[in-house]
């Protein structure tokens, strides 16, 4: 059975306290903008939902750290390099231009992403274009 306690301590680990009444009148259609107008269905419901948000987005957001540290590490392997786990955050840390992993925001990590996969397709063709110099210059010879 959910409390508003509970709600308010849901609210306040998502910066929402401000928001609180839009965000019970959103929920409730308009009737109510109060928690304490809230019956104990109805907050055990809203408790729940915040609950559901709060973890699925920690959980996006922990797929989008994994894939940049794997787009990272990807990077190291294509140019035969082996890196330990803390090189590879610092190399995030310094590219985010930010002191902790954890404190690289979403969109971010997704840029990151993004360049560090488009750094693999260059060296992808760059490995391919020099295969294919070197093959010519072998037949040459």
């Amino acid at each position: 059975m959910a409390t508003i306690k509970k709600l308010m301590t849901l609210l306040s680990k998502e910066g929402l306290v401000d928001e609180r009444a839009a965000i019970i009148a959103q929920f409730t259609n308009g009737e109510k903008s109060s928690a304490r107008q809230l019956n104990a269905l109805e907050l055990d419901t809203l408790c729940t939902f915040l609950e559901n948000e709060t973890t699925k987005q920690k959980n996006d957001l922990d797929k989008k750290r994994k894939r940049l540290i794997a787009s990272i590490f990807g990077v190291f392997k294509m140019v035969n390099r082996n890196v330990s786990m803390e090189y590879v955050k610092g190399i995030a840390c310094r590219a985010a231009k930010v002191q902790n992993f954890n404190q690289i925001p979403p969109a971010r990590l997704d840029s990151l992403y993004n360049a560090f996969r488009n750094a693999q397709k260059d060296l992808t063709f760059t490995s391919r274009l020099v295969e294919g110099f070197t093959n010519e210059q072998i037949s040459y010879n």
